[in-house]
């Protein structure tokens, strides 16, 4: 299994989801610093040259919810998604499908300080995905419940950018919701490849 991978990206995610799961895979370098995501060939693994994108033995996949949620289906014994006759399968793609969909580009408005329209744009605004994500959690330390989900990874590796990018204050439900899911080991494991690559590529920003 390959992850097309570069540090200090979005593709830190699926690394954390293969260290969660514990697969074997090896790490393909596209340094997004001189370009190589708008190469031909990276075009042919994912049109969007972005990253993280996945090869599985000829199984390509892009965007990061969906590599997550291939990576859960593939290994279900890791117990990180749902199965189809799970009753939560359809509260695990909600929330899955909500960081991209909903978190992400509130989080670009906020930044770039853009012009919403919060009739119109399927998240709303910032205050409202807030809101929904300290009402999820209410229910249980995890979206699902008392069960870490690929949903839970995606989202509190979403927020720790929300965090350093100051749109929000590390702390109530959302704090303690992010500190207890990079408290894990699977996450330990991933920052220590990416340290170990960031040395190694002698990558500074």
């Amino acid at each position: 299994m390959k992850l097309y991978y570069w540090p200090k990206t979005r593709a830190f995610r699926a690394l954390w989801m293969l260290e969660e799961i514990g697969a074997r895979y090896e790490l393909v370098h596209v340094n997004i610093r001189a370009g190589e995501q708008g190469t031909a060939d990276y075009r042919d693994v994912n049109p969007m040259t972005k990253l993280p994108a996945l090869d599985d033995h000829g199984v390509r996949v892009a965007e990061s919810g969906a590599v997550l949620l291939y990576l859960a289906d593939r290994f279900p014994a890791a117990n990180l998604g749902a199965t189809l006759d799970d009753p939560l399968r359809g509260r695990f793609l909600q929330w899955l499908f909500f960081t991209p969909g909903c978190l992400e580009p509130a989080m670009a408005e906020k930044i770039t300080g853009a012009s919403g329209n919060t009739f119109s744009f399927g998240w709303g605004d910032f205050d409202r995905v807030r809101h929904a994500v300290d009402g999820a959690l209410e229910e249980g330390e995890w979206l699902l419940g008392e069960r870490f989900t690929a949903a839970d990874l995606l989202l509190a590796g979403t927020l720790q950018i929300a965090f350093a990018a100051k749109l929000l204050e590390p702390k109530g439900r959302i704090g303690d919701f992010v500190e207890r899911a990079v408290s894990r080991d699977g996450h330990a494991r991933a920052v220590a490849v990416e340290q170990r690559e960031l040395a190694a590529l002698k990558v500074t920003r």
